[in-house]
């Protein structure tokens, strides 16, 4: 029997004067919540959604600044999105929620839940950039400058950070929604520059002490991954009295991309076991 394909509805939401677009799967509560990594956009999320198989609604957003959301000129810190995904909670109505968090999304996903204890339920998080080291980060700062304009379609494909390890599919599939046609006829990237450059600077500050997790949590780490290091899983796994490591194989940083189908495997059974 061939696998149903899950298709999300994509909505706006309007959060501090910004139109916020999201996709939304259809589902049972507790809702999960996906957050996508910086310089990225909802459509991370997809091929670990029709992966999964619970019944759970999911809804991902695309944070200020990425993807379909409007790109206000400033309030780039993991602050403001904190703030945002406070109220975007607050106006759909969420409750006793559930984050899955890719990279940066994971840090958000870390400090939403250390703040807001009452309205996490759990917490996955997959490769956060957890005290990210500098060298990484400037890479990344002047990547996010001098790779954003492409001549085509192919060479924007072609030059999608961290998709060494992706499958053709995923390549196409992702190239689909994260591109915009210009008038001159080459493609840019679905993401605002100076924003994102200013949220990737932030990912070196250390929030170690400001992390207070409750909940349960699974930490996801690349097994390719230099952004997330076996050793700062294990400092963030000590700091939360509940909480299970795994690491996938086949993976680097962009683990929802690179390896869907275990991602999603190990979600499921982490939802599972806790709800």
């Amino acid at each position: 029997m061939e696998k149903t394909i899950k298709l999300p509805k994509s909505k706006r939401i309007i959060i501090n004067n910004i139109s916020i677009h999201y996709l939304d799967w259809a589902g049972e509560n507790p809702p999960i919540i996906l957050l996508h990594p910086n310089r990225t956009n909802s459509r991370v999320w997809d091929f670990v959604v029709n992966e999964s198989c619970l019944d759970n609604r999911f809804i991902a957003w695309d944070a200020r600044g990425h993807g379909l959301s409007d790109y206000p000129e400033n309030n780039y810190l993991i602050n403001d999105y904190l703030k945002d995904l406070e109220i975007f909670c607050n106006k759909l109505s969420l409750k006793k929620i559930i984050l899955v968090g890719a990279a940066t999304g994971g840090n958000i996903a870390i400090l939403f839940a250390s703040k807001f204890q009452d309205l996490v339920e759990a917490i996955v998080v997959a490769d956060p950039g957890l005290s990210l080291d500098k060298t990484i980060s400037e890479n990344v700062q002047k990547e996010i400058i001098n790779s954003f304009q492409f001549k085509n379609l192919e060479v924007a494909r072609n030059s999608m950070p961290f998709s060494e390890l992706w499958s053709d599919e995923m390549k196409d599939h992702y190239s689909k929604y994260s591109f915009k046609l210009m008038e001159n006829n080459t493609y840019q990237w679905l993401y605002y520059p100076p924003g994102v450059k200013k949220t990737e600077s932030e990912l070196e500050r250390e929030i170690w002490d400001e992390i207070d997790i409750k909940c349960p949590t699974l930490i996801l780490r690349g097994e390719k991954s230099d952004v997330f290091p076996k050793e700062k899983s294990k400092k963030l796994s000590d700091l939360i009295s509940i909480s299970h490591e795994r690491t996938i194989s086949g993976s680097n940083h962009r683990v929802s991309q690179d390896q869907p189908r275990k991602m999603a495997n190990e979600i499921d059974l982490f939802i599972k076991k806790y709800f």
